[in-house]
């Protein structure tokens, strides 16, 4: 079992609770069972986080009139999740079942293509700021990071350039190694 500090379940809590947009429940959680044992209750984890306490009933829901309202509710959350919101997500999906019979119906309604990330400003790097962004990284860690270590745009923006994170950690000094073909063969 792997052991977590105090600050890596607040600040994962604190991720979860920005992408989701309010304070999550035990349920939301994974760590649960752990935060229990560490801080004594979810109350207290919670104010450690430096949270409001949930409440369903603080917590305000716009009301959905038609297909529409329900598909740029949708866009706006792909905005900040950078890629489609799943049904677990969108606190709207009990409504959805109401307009369409399946959740992919929906997606393709609102014009979002499923399980792929978008971002606001594609950005495109030179060589030097990808080499000083995975530094950055490597200088955290202490050592050479992997691939899904470094933010997603950076590692995108590395294949592209360098068609694989192995040939852009040879090319650029970071690993010794060198990449392997991979003719397609399979074992």
């Amino acid at each position: 079992m792997k052991k977590y500090s105090n600050e890596y379940l607040i600040e994962e809590i604190q991720l979860l609770a920005k992408k989701i947009g309010h304070t999550p429940r035990t349920t939301d959680f994974s760590h649960y069972s752990l935060v229990f044992k560490r801080f004594g209750s979810w109350k207290a984890f919670i104010e450690a986080a430096g949270l409001p306490e949930y409440s369903a009933r603080k917590t305000k829901t716009k009301t959905i009139y038609s297909r529409y309202e329900l598909a740029k509710a949708a866009q706006e959350q792909a905005l900040v999740l950078r890629r489609a919101p799943n049904s677990k997500e969108f606190k709207y999906a009990h409504i959805v079942y109401e307009f369409f019979s399946n959740w992919d119906e929906f997606i393709k309604f609102t014009g979002l293509k499923p399980k792929e990330r978008f971002f606001k400003d594609k950005k495109v790097y030179t060589s030097e700021e990808l080499v000083a962004e995975v530094r950055v990284v490597e200088a955290d860690l202490g050592r050479i990071p992997k691939c899904h270590e470094v933010p997603y745009g950076i590692y995108i923006a590395v294949r592209k350039q360098y068609g694989g994170w192995k040939s852009f950690l040879f090319k650029e000094g970071f690993s010794e190694k060198k990449p392997t073909i991979n003719n397609g063969v399979y074992k």
